[in-house]
This record gives C-alpha cells, structure tokens and sequence, in this order.
C-alpha cells in the first residue's frame, strides 16, 4: 500500500531530496578545505557530499552540503575516526582539570544541568588562546561569528515571533547564561597561568557557546557531549539519515537490511520513529515551562467531615442516654443501647472507608494534573459526596451504598486501565502501571530567580566529595559514520535529523524554523476552569494549585486526541456512559459533542491572530527580510499552518461522524470532504487510527 503520510507529503512541498537549481558551488573556503586535508590525513574519509551555499525563499544564503552524485540508503557519507571527535571528558582531563575541581558548582553535574557544556566551552577557550600551536585550532577557527540563536536576539527580534511565552522563555535563559558566563569568567580570573588576559570575554564565550550548541553532538551511543568536525555543515531537515557507531569489530548500532528496507506494515510509523537521532541529542523538553497556577481558597464546596459527623453523633448518644433516669436500675437498656451504637458506627465507619478507598485509587495511580482527568474526578468525587450524603441521613442503606462504592471502585480501576493505555499507545508517553503516580504539586511552584555569579558560586561545597565519581565512561567505539537510508538525487541538499524538534526548539537552539516541519507542534492552552461542571473539581484545581491552563499539543502526525477526550469528559455522564466512552468511539452522540466543542475551541483560539497564511506565505519572498525576520516569519506561518490543520481534521470528523450517524455506508462516509482540499489522501492517513475504530464500531453494531 502506498503511504501518504504527512512527512512525505512535505518533503514532496519542499522538494526534499531533489536537485536545488538555486544551489551554489563555490570554491570551498581555505579555512574548511584546510580542515578537511587535516581530518583525511588522520584518517577521516568523506563521500558523495560537498560544501555549497543555499538560500531561502527570499535569497538569503547559508552553507551545507550538497550531493554530489546520486546518494542510495546504506551509504556512509562520513567517516570520522574516534580521535578526531571532541569530547567533555577529553576537555576533562586537561590541564584545566585542577580549575574543574576547584569550582564543581559551575563543572559538576552534581550542581548544574549545563556543566558539560560549561567544561567544553572553558576548555575552548583555552585552546583558542593557542593559535596555531592547539590540535583543535581548525575546529574552534571554522565556528561561523555570524550566527545565533533566539536565547541571544534583542527584544525587538524576539518580539517577531508574536509569542509572549517564546519571549519569556528566551529572556530568563539569557538570563541564566549570562550569570553562568560571567562566573567562568571570574574563575578564569583566578588561574591567570592558564588564561591571556582578554580571551575570556563575554564576547568570546557567546561565540564559541552558540557554537557548542548548534554543532555539538549527544546520546544515540555518545556518552558526551561531543564536537563532531565537518558533520556541523548538515543542516537539519526531517531526512532519515543519521549517525551510527562502528565498534572495533566493524559492527554498527544499524545493520544493513535495516538502513536499507522500507517500512512495511507492523513497523513504526515514519512520522513518529525512525532511525534518526530521536534520542533527542540535546536531551531537552520540547514544551516551553510557562505556567501560571490557580490560586485562593474556593469556599463553594467543603469535603465531608465524618470527624464531625462522628462528634455529633457521640453528643447525641449522650444526651438520649443522660434521658434515661436511674441507669443502674436498667443497666440491660443501656448496654443495648451502648451494642447498638457501636454497631452502626462501625457500620458507618466503614461505609465512609470506602468511600475513601475510592479516592485513594485515583490519587496513589493518577496524575491528576493531565488534560482532562480534573474532570474525571470531579464526576466522581461529587458521586461519592452525593451518596454519602443520602447514607448518613438515612435515605439509602448501608447494604445500597456499599454497591455505589463498589460500582465506583470498579470505574475508577477501569479509567485508570484506559487512561495507562492511552498514555502508552496514543500518547506515547509510557506510564508503568501499578506505581504510584500522584504527581501533583501540594504547593504553588515557587518562582524561579534568575542566578547570579555570587548565587552559583556560593553553593557549598564538601572538599573531601569526589564531585565527578562514576561520570566518566570509556567509549570504545572506532568510528562515527554518518548514514543515510534516503535517496539524494545529485545536486539537492543533504540534511541530518538532528532530532524531532518543533519549531519553538528550532529557534530557541539554533536561531531558524522549518517550512513543513512534519514534527512541528504548536499549544493551544485552554482557560479550563469554566469546563468544570461539578464543585469538587473546581475545590481540588484550588486545593493542589493546579495550572490555570490546559496546554494541548496540536501536532501534524496525528489528530489533538486530549483535548477530545477533554471534550468529551464536558459531557460525560457517569450515570449513563461507560468509562470506555471517555478513550473509545462508542457513544456517537457524545463523540459529536466532544469533537464540536474541540472545534469551537481551536476556532476560537485561530481567531486571535491577526494574520493570514496567505499573506505570510508572500512576505517569504520578501528579499529585504534578514534572518531573524525571516525564521519569525516561518515561525509564526507554520504556528497557523498547525492550528489550520488541526481545525481541517476536526471538521473531516465530524463529517464523517454526521454522515455514519445518518445510515450513510462508512466507506461513502470517509471520502473527500470539502475541507480535504489537496490533501485527501494524507488526511486519511493522519485519521487512519479514528477511522479504524470508528469501522470497527460501526461492524459491531450490525
């Protein structure tokens, strides 16, 4: 069966893997000729690839790596022995050594996240200062000085992307940079023998830091960050090619039938896994912390006090049997009375644990800070509120509400069965069952404050602590190969997958955004304090301050099937749906509900910006454009081009719902709608899960 999946669909836009007729091969710069010569003669082999120069839509230019010849999968287009690769550890274990022992707060992973880069930019430094006479010396001379990324824009750039959160973001990271690079600075400053006077500016570090960053290499079988020269020209693209590991044995992490075979059914699908470098390099989070939490008491709703219940009812049996005159002379009454008290306490007692049992079985397993099992509990804490009311004051028995806890029990295990198996298939994000899970913040998460050099510098520290044990592993491997299991045709680009990054990553880590980017996100954040239809929900968003948004990922590959759930939880009813109606198509009428309010929701939100896809698709080819401009733009184009196509896939839904729903044939009902346009054939793909268990009720229900 042919594929028509999103990611081919816009490489076939882009013209991916196609000869570029805008390419420009110039002669290859002496700097990057003379590294190249140096690497061959240390054994490094390079093939089928060749430095050009690029442009963007508008004309403006940047460098990569052109084919050529016809490139075929299997093909290694560079082979780079181990010792020509830059390390953290080898970094480590130079005469800065004594200076990383001395300030473990800025070089320890003990004390800061970033000390890998912070050991590998202090020791470029180092070796910049050298001249000539440093073994790295082409390496650390061919960093370009005229790139950045969005930590380093002005306010003004910054604003370009019409994104507060970006802005936000960007800023505190500045900020969290600066304090660090001004602490290597000061520590330079004490070891005037290892350091020239002016070669730790602030200047130089953002240099070879941005550097660092846009070019290094990590995970996938590296155990450090890791210089890897000449492989930095690979700009990033969603290309299946990669990096692969050759042992001294001449084996490799990828074998042949697998670089070489297309993916065949039962295999992941290509716009979710391949064989790129998606054990995330940089080993960074594609969501963007920004959120803001509910505060205050909410007084609407107090939670059932069996404390005072159990008072009230003790000083009532006091006062009846203080009525009782001359207790001596009954003494059978009151010991009945006494058995009888006991016994209906105890029954009421243990009435009210079950209840408390049920609760407990959300909050030990569930994280209750998702995007829609706030509902979820709030259905059932009003349930359990409801029928623990009727019980103590006398309107059901003890033998009626033990089978309403019983039966809540069993819906919570079942939501919770549903909710395990959603996060492991649908989401991805796999959840190991039966460990408790109560993730949510009992306190509002405090602020976090920027660090200054006498912040980071004053941790204290143990002189005595071996702040660097078990960090260093030996890596044994011979080679890195960088592999391909795409065509190249001669003359077009050839890109590396540095990772599944979303645009907002793309900029934020190297300064551009992608036209198509299949692994492109975007959030739709959603006010959903409004949403909550019951007291108790509304209580616990105060009690565990919760966030005072939903943030749901809209994404290109696959349809925003949280914030269905989401909606459809708006209109579930405990009383008469099933739990599986929350994660399955089951009840069609609820399923029209949720996927309406999904639409009414993400149309809202594309109402806020201002601008058009069109419009912003013309301002491309605007040459007076410069980079920052340029990439703000593809930024904010790609943003609406996700919302877009996520509002398409809800509207195809609900046609298709409306149709079956009217006795029209499925196969009838899923063909092209008037909001397929030109991609019919990559919508169904994209909605082959939803249709496939919508077929499969639909066959059920015959």
């Amino acid at each position: 069966m042919k594929r028509h999946s999103i990611g081919k669909r816009f490489k076939k836009l882009k013209g991916m893997n196609k000869a570029d007729p805008d390419a420009i091969i110039p002669e290859t710069p002496k700097l990057i000729e003379d590294f190249i010569e140096s690497l061959n003669q240390q054994g490094a082999v390079i093939n089928k690839v060749k430095y050009a120069i690029f442009q963007t839509k508008n004309g403006l230019k940047y460098p990569g790596l052109i084919a050529t010849e016809t490139i075929v999968p299997n093909d290694n287009l560079v082979t780079l022995p181990r010792e020509t690769l830059l390390t953290t550890r080898q970094a480590f274990e130079s005469p800065l050594k004594p200076m990383f022992l001395e300030y473990p707060q800025i070089f320890s992973p003990q004390f800061i996240p970033s000390w890998q880069y912070n050991i590998i930019l202090t020791f470029l430094l180092y070796e910049y200062q050298k001249g000539p006479e440093s073994k790295w010396h082409l390496l650390i001379n061919n960093f370009p000085k005229d790139i950045d990324y969005a930590v380093y824009w002005k306010s003004e750039d910054l604003e370009l992307l019409k994104d507060k959160y970006m802005v936000k973001h960007a800023k505190t990271k500045n900020g969290y940079l600066i304090a660090t690079f001004q602490s290597i600075q000061y520590i330079a400053s004490k070891f005037p023998s290892l350091f020239k006077p002016k070669i730790v500016t602030l200047e130089n570090i953002i240099w070879i830091h941005t550097s660092i960053v846009t070019r290094c290499f990590g995970g996938q079988g590296l155990k450090y960050v890791t210089m890897v020269p000449f492989c930095e020209l690979f700009n990033h693209e969603s290309a299946d090619v990669c990096y692969d590991l050759q042992q001294n044995d001449g084996s490799t992490k990828y074998g042949y039938e697998f670089m070489t075979q297309k993916l065949v059914k039962g295999q992941k699908d290509d716009d979710e896994l391949s064989i790129d470098s998606f054990d995330n390099s940089q080993h960074s989070e594609d969501d963007i912390s920004d959120s803001e939490y509910i505060t205050g008491d909410y007084n609407e709703y107090q939670e059932f006090d069996f404390d005072g219940f159990t008072n009230k009812i003790t000083n009532h049996f006091q006062e009846n049997l203080k009525k009782i005159p001359s207790i001596q002379e009954q003494q059978q009454l009151y010991t009945k009375m006494m058995k009888e008290f006991n016994i209906k306490f105890n029954i009421q007692r243990d009435v009210f644990q079950l209840a408390i049992d049920s609760k407990a079985i959300l909050f030990q397993n569930l994280d209750f800070g998702d995007n829609f099992s706030i509902l979820f509990l709030g259905y059932i804490f009003y349930a359990l509120d409801t029928s623990i009311k009727d019980y103590f004051d006398e309107n059901i028995s003890s033998f009626q509400a033990r089978q309403i806890f019983e039966r809540i029990k069993n819906i919570c295990t079942t939501y919770l069965d549903n909710w395990y198996t959603f996060n492991n298939v649908v989401k991805k994000n796999p959840i190991q069952k039966k460990i408790n899970f109560f993730a949510q913040k009992i306190g509002q998460k405090p602020t976090k404050i920027i660090p200054t050099v006498e912040l980071l510098l004053s941790k204290p520290i143990d002189r005595s602590k071996d702040y660097y044990k078990n960090v260093w592993e030996k890596e044994n491997f011979k080679n890195l190969l960088m592999r391909t299991r795409d065509y190249f045709e001669k003359g077009s680009q050839v890109y590396f997958c540095y990772s599944q990054l979303s645009n907002r990553q793309m900029i934020l880590k190297y300064g551009m955004a992608l036209e198509y980017n299949k692994f492109n996100s975007a959030f739709l954040r959603v006010e959903y304090f409004e949403y909550l239809n019951k007291k108790q929900a509304k209580w616990l968003a105060h009690q565990f301050k919760l966030d005072k948004y939903k943030r749901f990922k809209l994404k290109f590959i696959k349809p925003p099937y949280e914030l269905i759930i989401f909606c459809k939880l708006v209109y579930w009813d405990l009383n008469v749906q099933s739990v599986d109606t929350i994660f399955q198509i089951q009840d069609l009428q609820l399923e029209k509900q949720g996927l309406s309010l999904a639409l009414t929701i993400l149309e809202k939100e594309n109402s806020q910006f201002t601008e058009k896809i069109e419009d912003l698709e013309k301002q491309l080819f605007d040459k007076s454009l410069g980079y920052h401009e340029y990439f703000a733009l593809v930024y904010r184009l790609e943003r609406l081009r996700i919302y877009n196509y996520n509002i398409n896939l809800i509207k195809i839904m609900i046609v298709v719902l409306d149709k079956i729903m009217k006795g029209v044939q499925f196969e009838k009902a899923i063909e092209k709608t008037d909001y397929d346009f030109d991609f019919y054939q990559t919508n169904r793909y994209t909605l082959k899960r939803y249709f496939d268990e919508l077929r499969c009720v639909i066959n059920k229900s015959k």
